[in-house]
């Protein structure tokens, strides 16, 4: 594996099949000639390139001016790095009414999918060796993921640690216990491990779970890693929910090497652990500083600088952001690396609000010395 800009092949592995869910706001996907969904121009475009639409039930945000285009099943090929370049284009033709531009706000996320043979093997017990490395990997992992999964300067969306959109949508989520669209699963998947209680996989409800499925109504979705569909005849995938939307193929391109990364460097702590030597050991260390733990794990995902630097920029753009302050009451894993919180809060305060208590705490100590004068002096008079 190798990560290349534009539309060259990355070598994954023939087994990397994937999919993509592109969303952005201010779409016109009403009736007329200037519509992504209606427009015969676009039909035709969407058809050919193999594109779905989703509709106002499959998501809330086609009802409040976006859109959503669902991709058809992705390899590592020129003509499928192309066919991506060529929709993000496509769905910037036609804004809708709130504005010139259609853009992938805070309203939108990217999500990729994965076929989940990518985490089975050859026997039952590699399969088995594969997922529980797959899992405790990003457990370990997952605070860093949520800070290096999107373009530089763009820290995850508010949305998905805290549910925004319409009201009937957050009161919908609200009576599931939902609290953002793409929460942490660290902490529960970590504990989980530890009791040997781990479930990957849920019964199935026949009509009524398709139907709750179409109205999003299954909470266990709504986690940064979606692994509701493990084992569906119908959609056997894993879901990565976290990276923001993007209509920068560049940027999805470099989030499917990412989420490729994380699988195949599982793979290979199972089947052939020699090739990592004492790499896996070093990441899992819990004695080091946050900084020390994006390295160790940049070293272990890739042997290439280069590639190391795309993602260790995205993190140093956006660790301090506030979307992450009180990370462990989110739900990742607790204590992965140490802390420097009383750090982070001297660089949070701005240097002119210490100079001004410094000034206030020096002039009220003046004004005593004053009082304690004047005191003194009149104790003297007397």
């Amino acid at each position: 594996m190798k990560y290349t800009q534009g539309i060259q092949e990355l070598s994954l592995p023939e087994i990397y099949r994937f999919g993509i869910e592109l969303e952005a706001f201010n779409v016109n996907t009403g009736l007329g000639s200037k519509s992504l969904y209606h427009s015969k121009e676009s039909n035709e475009f969407l058809k050919q390139h193999r594109w779905k639409k989703a509709n106002f039930l499959e998501e809330s945000l086609v009802g409040e001016g976006g859109a959503e285009l669902v991709s058809p099943i992705l390899y590592d090929k020129i003509e499928d790095w192309q066919n991506l370049q060529e929709v993000c284009e496509h769905m910037q033709k036609y804004p809708g009414k709130h504005g010139k531009e259609v853009v992938a706000d805070e309203k939108c996320g990217c999500h990729i999918h994965f076929d989940s043979r990518t985490l089975s093997g050859k026997t039952k017990e590699e399969s088995q060796a594969i997922m529980g490395n797959f899992l405790s990997l990003w457990a370990e992992s997952e605070e860093l993921i949520y800070k290096m999964c999107n373009d530089v300067n763009s820290p995850i969306r508010s949305g998905t640690l805290n549910v925004k959109g319409n009201p009937i949508h957050r009161l919908s989520l609200a009576i599931q216990g939902v609290k953002g669209m793409a929460m942490p699963t660290g902490k529960k998947i970590h504990e989980a491990i530890q009791n040997n209680t781990l479930k990957v996989s849920y019964q199935k409800f026949g009509r009524m779970k398709r139907a709750v499925a179409k109205l999003k109504l299954d909470n266990r979705r709504y986690a940064g890693l979606n692994l509701t569909n493990l084992g569906n005849p119908d959609k056997n995938t894993i879901e990565f929910r976290i990276s923001n939307g993007t209509l920068d193929p560049e940027v999805i391109k470099q989030n499917v090497y990412l989420y490729a990364s994380l699988i195949e460097t599982a793979r290979t702590m199972a089947l052939e652990p020699e090739k990592l030597g004492d790499k896996v050991e070093q990441f899992y260390r819990t004695d080091v500083d946050e900084a020390s733990k994006l390295e160790n794990l940049l070293n272990l995902l890739f042997e290439n600088e280069q590639e190391q630097d795309i993602y260790r920029k995205r993190w140093e753009s956006v660790r301090n952001a506030e979307v992450f302050r009180d990370n462990e009451k989110r739900g990742f894993a607790p204590n992965r690396f140490q802390r420097e919180e009383f750090e982070q809060i001297a660089k949070r305060t701005p240097a002119t609000r210490v100079k001004q208590a410094f000034a206030k705490l020096k002039g009220m100590l003046q004004e005593k010395t004053r009082n304690n004068l004047r005191d003194d002096q009149l104790g003297s008079e007397r």
